[in-house]
C-alpha cells in the first residue's frame, strides 16, 4: 500500500495547488504558485500594486497597457499561459482521482472484511494510486516548464520581473 500513501499525498498537493473554484476561473494558491489566477482565457500575475495579463494568445498588458512583443517573447508568454492552465487541470484532475480512490477504498476494504480478505485491496489501490502518482509527475512537469518560460521572459523583458513570483527554491525536481 505504498503507492497509495504516495498517491493520497500526491492528491493533497494537487488540492493544496488549486484553489476551490469552477474549471472557467481558478486561483492558482498555494506557496509555489502564490498570485496567478486563471480564467476567461487569460492569467494574471499578481506583482505589487500591478497585475499583468496574459491572454491565450499571448498578448501582454501590464497596469493594464499593453505590451509590444517580439514573437520569441509573446511564445514565451504562450508557454506560461498554456502551462499554468494545464497546472490547474491537472491539479483538478489529481484532485478528482484522489476523491474517487479514497471512496473506493473504504468500499473494497469493506468488501475485503465481509469476504474474510481484507488484504486484497492493496493490489487494486496500488494500480490506481500509480496513476495519480503518473498524474501528478506531470503537474511538477508543468511547474518546471512554467519557470522556465517566466524565466525566459523576464531576461528579454524586465519589466516583466515583478510578476515572476515563481523562484528557484519552490520549483524542485519531478524526478524525485
Amino acid at each position: 500500500m505504498k503507492l497509495a500513501t504516495a498517491a493520497f499525498a500526491c492528491t493533497l498537493l494537487a488540492l493544496a495547488l488549486v484553489g476551490c473554484g469552477s474549471q472557467d476561473r481558478a486561483t492558482i494558491g498555494n506557496s509555489v504558485l502564490k498570485g496567478i489566477e486563471l480564467g476567461d482565457d487569460r492569467i494574471s500575475l499578481h506583482g505589487g500594486r500591478e497585475v499583468a495579463v496574459i491572454t491565450k494568445q499571448g498578448d501582454l498588458s501590464i497596469g493594464g497597457k499593453a505590451v509590444a512583443l517580439n514573437p520569441a517573447q509573446r511564445s514565451q508568454a504562450q508557454r506560461l499561459y498554456a502551462n499554468a492552465v494545464g497546472v490547474r487541470d491537472d491539479g483538478i484532475a489529481i484532485g478528482k482521482a484522489g476523491a474517487a480512490i479514497a471512496g473506493k477504498a473504504v468500499s473494497e476494504t469493506i468488501e475485503g472484511m465481509v469476504k474474510g480478505d481484507p488484504g486484497a485491496v492493496g493490489d487494486k489501490m496500488d494500480a490506481e494510486a500509480n496513476n495519480i502518482a503518473q498524474q501528478a509527475q506531470r503537474l511538477c512537469k508543468r511547474v518546471v516548464e512554467m519557470r522556465a518560460a517566466q524565466d525566459a521572459l523576464v531576461e528579454t523583458l524586465p519589466a516583466f520581473k515583478p510578476f515572476a513570483t515563481l523562484d528557484r527554491g519552490s520549483v524542485t525536481d519531478c524526478n524525485a
